[in-house]
């Protein structure tokens, strides 16, 4: 009776155990891609998911090989890899910051070290996914008869982690974050400690618990690329860092110095001083500027740059705005009289600073009686709104110089064609819409602009689109104003005598002849203007086909605004700039392609190859690899197309992440608690898969017009009907794995690893793929060819059935 309640009580630590490691490695997962988003670009967050799948993989494939004398050693081990994992943890982060191993994303098609330093980070972040993955993984071996129970723990605790890791944002900065987390693995390892070796497990785990206290007391130093915003700007003389602040937007910081100065594109005609002033980063990116303001200035530095265009027409009486980050452009309308101002800002962080830390630089902007600040999406609000308004202004788009393709990944929910639809619903009788970019070489972003105004303006039936736009440009910068109505005369006059002042030139406007276009800012091609006036032409689609860009507007399903790079096109290009020159205009695009490579590679040296000395006969191999192959794509296609679907649905990419993994693995691990009342053959997978297979082909088709009609909805509301959507298939999703490696375990039971490898090597090579998929065919895309997956695992099972 007594051994039977020892029993007991250690098969609840084991589960225990199970669920604090698997916390802990999603939380580690999540604040990686929250630390390569600060010291690269958010490129690498596939990297990291990619890393952490490989751990588990290659876990598999080393208990396959060395199944018999692990488990024989399994009382000394499994705490062993738990509590080595939480080292590694403490470790691995720190050592990435070494020179030896510090490598830039920048650089990486340039100069060759560069994929050596790449491929030792790769690693240095393998070992603490693999350690703990390895101990997981021995315990499905060893107690593969409650897999069900177990693979619940487990799918429970990585749910919880997804939930965590928001919290601990909240309360630790980036460099003190690895230490904590480090602290939970080595717990999972203490709890999983028996009689033997006792003594020696718990003196290392008190010694591992020590150097994590130790660390997270000495933080280190993070080293961002030396080609990031904040980089350039800690290089100005007397650079300071004046406010540091970390959370789940970001890492915020504040840099100064008295030579730093903001006037996009400003005129040249603009002769007094333009004063200093504070810049917000944002995970080492420009975000906006903090510009001195007061009631009683006389002048307003944007009044002398092409943004100033809207005012031009008349006084507006309501303006919207969208990232209003340091108020500057709130400022701007306030001077022009505008009478109510809505400012939207996703980042409560930068708000809080607004009204804080800087309300006296800026005379107290945010509490201004005209002005309403809103801390939510852009187009969570633009969808919630009831009101009219006379300007809706958008931030201004690009980079000085032009950039060079790191944001081709990024999901910009408020310039597609849909977006601009909303916007065009917001307008007063006399209303318009404001864009503004900067100008780039070769011309991408004002020709995409150009084509999501004309497509949008045609699909709302208005016969002569150029009737409603003005766009003008300086040295720097472009801004289009499109109207709801047509331009009149007098304002076609306000135009032209706008730019004549400031020395612009009008791009579009009714009227212009070629050389209007050029008056004060010449440019040594001028075949762009033909093809920006040509969008709004028959000739669109053959401009935009003909392109070596992607120009092609973006859409709710493919909201890669950024993305330029056409495959077909890119050979030219190179022979044209050179192979080292041409990858800067797409870097973002190609990083992904590159990682994807590496994973592939990477994948099949630590888990494909060693599994040859297995064997591929006997125990049903093929129908393992069918079987688990697919189960990989599919569950990785749909976490990763849900995790795009719902950054717009509520309204941050972070509360995307999060709440996509702790709701599909907790659903998914109840599925799996639910799986031991069924069945151990292949009816059951069948039947399972079949549902599965139904709610994709389902979701495909309805879930982007469902979102996009309830995205105006309230934020409860949003997390309930989220909770739902996620978890309905998730559940039956968390019960085909567990079944499949009972139904493994009865045919050959060295097998079970096996299956657990060629699942997480699929895993590691669907995460990038299906970034790749997202941004080529579309959500949707990704949507249909995860039901594919789980159809192929149907087909397994009932071609088997047939031949057996």
């Amino acid at each position: 009776m007594f051994a039977k309640q020892q029993s007991n009580f250690f098969q609840f630590r084991l589960l225990l155990a199970v669920s604090i490691i698997s916390i802990a490695i999603v939380s580690y997962e999540i604040q990686l891609m929250h630390f390569f988003n600060i010291v690269q670009w958010h490129h690498f967050a596939y990297m990291v998911i990619s890393i952490a799948l490989l751990g588990f993989g290659a876990s598999g494939t080393v208990l396959s090989i060395f199944r018999n004398w692990m488990l024989q050693r399994i009382d000394i081990l499994l705490p062993f890899l738990m509590i080595s994992s939480g080292l590694l943890m403490t470790y691995a982060t720190r050592v990435s910051r070494y020179d030896f191993f510090l490598f830039d994303s920048y650089t990486l098609f340039v100069d060759q070290s560069q994929f050596i330093r790449l491929l030792g980070t790769y690693l240095i972040f393998f070992f603490p996914f693999f350690s703990g993955a390895l101990a997981i993984g021995l315990i499905f071996v060893k107690k593969v008869s409650n897999i069900g129970t177990l693979y619940f723990s487990d799918l429970l605790g990585s749910g919880i982690g997804g939930a965590l890791i928001i919290f601990l944002f909240w309360q630790f900065t980036p460099q003190e974050l690895p230490s904590v987390i480090a602290i939970l693995p080595i717990l999972a390892g203490l709890l999983v400690i028996q009689k033997k070796a006792c003594m020696y497990l718990i003196s290392y785990s008190l010694l591992c618990l020590s150097i994590s206290v130790y660390h997270f007391y000495k933080p280190f130093d993070l080293f961002p690329s030396q080609y990031k915003s904040i980089s350039y700007a800690l290089n100005l003389p007397d650079a300071i860092i004046e406010q540091q602040i970390s959370s789940p937007y970001g890492l915020v910081q504040v840099v100064y110095s008295p030579v730093q100065r903001y006037a996009p594109g400003l005129s040249l005609t603009y002769a007094e001083n333009i004063p200093p002033c504070s810049v917000i980063f944002n995970n080492g990116d420009w975000y906006a500027s903090i510009s001195p303001w007061s009631k009683k200035d006389t002048s307003h530095i944007l009044d002398y740059t092409t943004m100033a265009l809207p005012y031009v027409f008349d006084v507006p009486k309501s303006v919207l705005l969208f990232n209003a980050g340091g108020g500057l452009e709130i400022s701007h309308a306030l001077f022009n009289g505008a009478k109510q101002i809505t400012a939207i800002e996703t980042n409560a962080t930068v708000v809080s600073l607004l009204k804080n830390e800087y309300t006296s630089l800026t005379d107290s902007l945010f509490y201004h009686p005209k002005v309403e600040i809103y801390t939510q999406a852009s187009r969570t609000f633009l969808n919630q709104t009831n009101k009219k308004y006379d300007i809706i202004q958008l931030p201004l788009l690009g980079a000085f110089g032009g950039s060079v393709g790191l944001n081709a990944l990024q999901e910009e929910n408020m310039l597609t064609r849909e977006a601009f639809a909303e916007m065009w619903k917001k307008l007063s009788p006399n209303g318009m819409i404001v864009l503004s970019s900067w100008i780039d070489l070769p011309p991408k972003i004002s020709l995409k602009i150009s084509a999501m105004i004309a497509e949008s303006l045609e699909s709302f039936q208005i016969e002569n689109p150029l009737d409603h736009i003005a766009a003008v440009r300086s040295w720097g910068t472009i801004t289009y104003v499109i109207k709801h109505e047509q331009l009149k005369r007098s304002e076609i006059n306000k135009v032209k005598i706008f730019c004549d002042r400031y020395n612009f030139d009008p791009v579009l406007l009714p009227g212009i002849t070629a050389q209007d276009r050029a008056q004060f800012n010449t440019m040594e091609n001028n075949n762009s203007f033909s093809d920006l006036e040509g969008m709004f032409s028959s000739q669109r689609e053959k401009i935009i086909h003909e392109y070596d860009f992607n120009i092609q507007p973006a859409t709710d399903n493919k909201p890669y605004f950024f993305q330029f790079l056409r495959w077909k096109k890119f050979p030219d290009l190179v022979k044209t700039i050179g192979d080292k020159s041409s990858v800067f205009l797409e870097l973002g695009y190609l990083i992904l392609v590159v990682t994807l490579i590496q994973v592939i590679i990477l994948a099949v040296v630590l888990i494909i190859l060693p599994l040859f000395r297995l064997g591929w006969k006997g125990g049903n191999k093929a129908w393992v690899i069918l079987y688990f192959t697919a189960l990989g794509f599919g569950y990785m296609f749909l976490e990763i197309v849900f995790i795009k679907y719902f950054v717009l649905y509520l309204g941050h990419p972070i509360y995307s992440v999060a709440t996509v993994i702790s709701v599909m693995l907790i659903s998914s691990g109840l599925g799996s608690l639910y799986s031991s009342r069924y069945q151990t053959h292949r009816r059951s997978l069948l039947k399972i898969t079949g549902i599965i297979t139904g709610f994709i082909l389902v979701y495909s088709f309805f879930i982007g017009t469902f979102l996009s009609s309830t995205v105006g909805f309230s934020v409860i509301l949003k997390i309930v009907l989220t909770v739902m959507i996620i978890a309905l298939p998730s559940f039956f999703m968390g019960i085909p794995f567990p079944i499949g490696l009972k139904i493994v375990d009865h045919i050959k039971k060295s097998n079970v690893p096996w299956a657990w490898g060629i699942n997480g090597c699929v895993s590691v090579i669907s995460t990038s793929l299906a970034a790749i998929t997202a941004v080529e065919m579309g959500f949707t895309a990704m949507m249909l060819f995860a039901a594919l997956a789980y159809g192929i695992a149907f087909l397994s099972n009932l071609l088997l059935l047939q031949r057996f």
